[in-house]
């Protein structure tokens, strides 16, 4: 690295740091420092040089690594919360049709529950595989043994939601009826035909929870199929400003960081981390080599005024 222009004030520290996070991991962070592709770069399939700009560091690399776990940590924090609640709710509404109203399509939604998928079988037969193995992975979890001892194994969807994952969750949710989302829809702050609009939310969000989890790069990262435009009679005011954004910021991670905080803020409205936990993260960011959260992440320039983050709202 050093040979292609990269530069450090302390080459033991940096031995040091590349030992702990290892050389792949930490190069995703020296990337934007790289020189354009030249004609040899691009024959190569190359978009950037290997060469670095003059005067990049190596410790400007360091800072933009260690705001991105630090990021990720916080990020995961709100995730499982709001993972927890919405286990929670599919729990009470399902529960309240019967026990085993997650494996009964008569209380789910039948065409969506019927929708063919790739490997030929329903959507709530795929949906069941995923259930199946999560449930005999927890098989030693006490509440499970309970279960299997004294109610002959049936697990009743209100206890079966302590062992599903994100995803499994999310995909739940998809096949319920339209009452029932509606009903979960509103009371995570969503009002009319919102139900479409969260699954799309919690889908990404799951998308975002795994790379936390598995400690993938969040910084500077880019949104596979960003969650679509919403009706401004869904969402609260809060939210409005994300249709603003244009597509290449709707593209970056503001996008899903925002709805964190909105649903963080709707599932704990005793909990400050909209207003001080990601925001005082954000501050210690401040400008790494001209890159800052605004040109980076698709934060809005004045994104610290809106609402969504203000203390008072």
């Amino acid at each position: 690295m050093l040979s292609r222009g990269l530069t450090t004030t302390n080459r033991p520290a940096a031995l040091a740091a590349l030992k702990r996070i290892g050389y792949y991991p930490l190069s995703a962070y020296t990337y934007p420092f790289r020189e354009p592709a030249r004609a040899e770069d691009l024959a190569a399939g190359r978009t950037r040089s290997e060469y670095f700009k003059a005067g990049s560091r190596l410790e400007d690399a360091l800072h933009l690594y260690e705001f991105d776990r630090k990021l990720r940590t916080v990020l995961f924090q709100a995730l499982q919360d709001i993972e927890v609640t919405l286990a929670t709710r599919i729990g009470y509404t399902l529960g309240k049709r019967a026990g085993d109203a997650h494996l009964n399509i008569e209380h789910l939604d039948r065409a969506a529950c019927e929708r063919k998928t790739r490997d030929r079988l329903t959507a709530h037969q795929a949906w069941q595989q995923r259930f199946e193995k999560l449930r005999k992975d927890a098989r030693e979890e006490e509440y499970v043994k309970h279960h299997l001892l004294h109610y002959k194994g049936e697990i009743p969807i209100w206890v079966a939601t302590g062992f599903m994952d994100f995803g499994c969750l999310v995909r739940l949710y998809s096949l319920m009826n339209t009452r029932d989302r509606k009903k979960i829809a509103s009371e995570f702050g969503l009002a009319g035909n919102g139900s479409q609009d969260l699954y799309q939310w919690l889908r990404a969000l799951n998308i975002l929870r795994n790379n936390c989890a598995h400690n993938n790069r969040i910084w500077n990262r880019a949104t596979v199929n960003p969650p679509r435009k919403f009706s401004l009679h869904v969402a609260p005011p809060v939210l409005h400003h994300l249709n603003d954004l244009d597509n290449d910021r709707r593209q970056k991670i503001y996008t899903l960081i925002a709805l964190t905080a909105f649903l963080h803020r709707t599932v704990d409205p005793t909990c400050h981390w909209s207003q001080s936990t990601l925001p005082t993260l954000a501050k210690k960011f401040g400008s790494v080599a001209g890159m800052t959260l605004e040109n980076t992440m698709g934060f809005p320039t004045n994104w610290r005024d809106l609402d969504l983050w203000s203390r008072e709202s």
